[in-house]
């Protein structure tokens, strides 16, 4: 036993006390050593003694890999690769501070979550409009025949009204302006909502004398006090704990990146069959364990690349896209151009400028996952008599639609197929359906219900809520 050519087999407690009963015996002649005897005693007193020993002898032997260690001789095996555990991290967020033009939200500033969370101010916030993120704009002066101007980002949108003039017709032309790929403009209520598309990026604003700032908010990023494994919905970081003269209040318009407990033992030894490529740079498993490892938040990454000289799918020439869920725009930028082979053009519907090691500005894009608004109809056909039927069966179908819809990861088609699995697993009592889907682009739109797979694009994302789910039959 123990070390041989097949790695370490210490001796079991049975085995042991086996051999100390032949031990006995050979020096002592025929003794008594059942377990009730004065020698049967002192040898399971010797016996558990040496079983301790082995146990301490296999537990420093398997403490030297990373399969078998645990705790701190994990930390301690992954080591030798360049590796270490990952440390318990806090959730952040881009925040709107609103409050009176010229306020100083300082570094430090705490506000609170709706699940009573604080988050702090990573650095000092001016509400301005030279960094406006949320703004909502009334007209103060109604004319008619007359220019209304307003300049975002250096750029002039100016309407000129008619000669019978509305507070409501100056504002929608004045929304109609803008770029909605760069912009969300709204009107309601008599108010121009100004906001970037991302809904956490800051423009410059200027307005002419006949419009009035209703509201003024500027983004700054806010991090979790605790750290932790904790989401924060849009809109949830609304209270403010610290009291700043002219800051009325917070608002997340995007979700927070969330932070992560300590890596646990299982996580971390995944990560470690993963080691090649957690150091690595410029190809495609490495930009991608480099994303989902380095950068906070995030829960994927997919890497495409274009090595060809023509373009495909939309990507130029020899140029690369990472396709990221979860974490900070800028920082995920940051980490794709890091990362990136040297010289390769990166591509993507996200386009953010970093810093070079030289301390150049340099354009860097990656992509989000577009979501696609998914649709299941569910005809229940006919019912199995020699079964139960599930209570609420209707609830119980949506159920496991919904269980099915978090299997989809990014770029996964909708396979009307796979679908009844999940119903036929989790009820009873039917014997026929007919499902069909459908998708849109926007979650208005009218869905056109089919019983073929839906094909969902590499960098967009299908999502199904019950709200877009119908069973009928029952």
């Amino acid at each position: 036993m123990t070390l041989s050519a097949t790695g370490f087999v210490r001796p079991r407690l049975d085995q042991i006390k086996a051999d100390y009963d032949k031990r006995f015996q050979a020096a002592l002649g025929p003794v008594n050593t059942d377990p009730d005897s004065v020698t049967g005693q002192m040898i399971g007193i010797f016996s558990a003694a040496l079983d301790d020993a082995w146990e301490a002898v296999q537990n420093a032997y398997d403490a030297m890999y990373p399969f078998s260690a645990e705790g701190t001789s994990l930390d301690g095996a992954v080591s030798f690769v360049g590796m270490q555990r990952l440390p318990a991290e806090p959730t952040s967020v881009i925040a709107m501070c609103y409050g009176t033009e010229g306020t100083l939200v300082p570094a430090g500033a705490l506000a609170r979550s709706s699940d009573n969370k604080q988050y702090s101010a990573d650095a000092d916030i001016v509400v301005s409009r030279s960094r406006a993120g949320d703004c909502d704009i009334v007209v103060g002066s109604v004319q008619n025949s007359t220019a209304y101007v307003m300049q975002v980002n250096a750029t002039p949108y100016s309407y000129t009204s008619s000669a019978a003039a509305t507070t409501t017709e100056i504002l929608q032309g004045l929304a109609a302006l803008f770029n909605p790929a760069q912009f969300l403009v709204t009107v309601t209520d008599d108010v121009l909502t100004i906001r970037a598309a991302d809904s956490y990026s800051s423009f410059t604003l200027a307005i002419d004398t006949k419009l009035t700032m209703k509201r003024l908010a500027s983004p700054g990023t806010f991090i979790a006090v605790e750290l932790g494994k904790y989401p924060l919905p849009i809109g949830a970081l609304n209270k403010m704990d610290t009291s700043v003269l002219g800051w009325s209040a917070i608002s997340n318009l995007i979700a927070g990146a969330t932070g992560s407990n300590v890596e646990t033992d299982e996580e971390l030894r995944r990560r470690h069959l993963n080691q090649g490529y957690v150091n690595g740079t410029a190809t495609v498993l490495a930009m991608k364990s480099r994303l989902e490892n380095d950068v906070l938040g995030v829960s994927s990454a997919l890497v495409y690349e274009n090595r060809s000289h023509d373009f495909v799918d939309g990507m130029p020439p020899h140029s690369v896209e990472c396709v990221v869920s979860g974490g900070l725009d800028q920082t995920i930028a940051d980490k794709v151009f890091e990362v990136k082979p040297a010289g390769i053009e990166t591509y993507g519907n996200i386009t953010l400028t970093v810093i070079d090691p030289n301390g150049d500005a340099q354009i860097c894009k990656f992509s989000r996952p577009v979501t696609i608004y998914g649709w299941i109809s569910v005809e229940v056909v006919s019912l199995y008599d020699e079964e139960m039927l599930t209570t609420d069966l209707s609830d119980a179908i949506v159920n496991a639609v919904l269980e099915y819809a978090a299997t989809l990861g990014v770029g996964e088609d909708i396979i009307p197929q796979r679908i009844y699995g999940f119903i036929f697993a989790m009820t009873t009592g039917l014997a026929e359906l007919n499902i069909t889907c459908a998708k849109t682009a926007l979650a208005t739109d009218t869905p056109t219900y089919s019983s073929d797979v839906l094909p969902i694009e590499r960098a967009e994302l299908a999502e199904i809520t019950a709200d877009r789910i119908t069973v009928t039959g029952i």
